[in-house]
């Protein structure tokens, strides 16, 4: 079977996803602004996130976000409470994971949220594609798109750069 591992995260202008208590509020005011979500999550069959990432989806209002998707919550947590049945625990590490959806699923996966998780797929080789979404807005600090790394001077190949309503800047790479 056949997977394709994905990446699509916003950040601000000087590179962070999120402020320093994990707060992406900063993208409240761009939600108006068509970056083509709604397409893309139409073609993703897989969803993968972290511990954090998923407590801080399960925090928002309303019903759980992508009901229509198989989900993995990557922990070392065996017992985490699961808000909707289509989402698993997984702890036995990226590489187990991928080779698990390879045998016995197909379709596109998205590594949702978290910089941490993404960047473990970056440096296993394991993500084919990574879309960015710069928002004009500084944020000072807080958690880094790219945190620090295990690779050094890992190229990224552009395959495209849009301005999305003069506004928003879209980059995606592949790898």
């Amino acid at each position: 079977m056949s997977i394709q591992i994905k990446g699509y995260i916003a950040t601000s202008a000087d590179g962070y996803i999120a402020t320093q208590d994990g707060s992406v509020d900063f993208l409240t005011p761009f939600q108006s602004i068509d970056c083509g979500y709604d397409d893309f999550i139409k073609d993703i069959d897989i969803v993968i996130m972290g511990r954090k990432t998923y407590e801080v989806i399960c925090s928002f209002d309303g019903e759980w976000p992508y009901p229509n998707q198989k989900g993995f919550i990557v922990t070392s947590q065996p017992h985490l409470a699961l808000y909707h049945p289509s989402l698993s625990v997984w702890g036995l590490g990226v590489h187990a994971l991928v080779n698990h959806l390879k045998q016995n699923f197909k379709g596109n996966v998205w590594i949702v949220g978290g910089t941490q998780l993404q960047n473990t797929f970056i440096e296993q080789n394991l993500i084919n594609s990574l879309e960015v979404f710069i928002m004009p807005v500084l944020l000072g600090n807080g958690i880094p798109l790219f945190p620090s790394y295990n690779l050094h001077g890992y190229r990224l190949k552009s395959i495209n750069a849009e301005m999305i309503e003069n506004t928003i800047i879209k980059h995606t790479y592949i790898f």
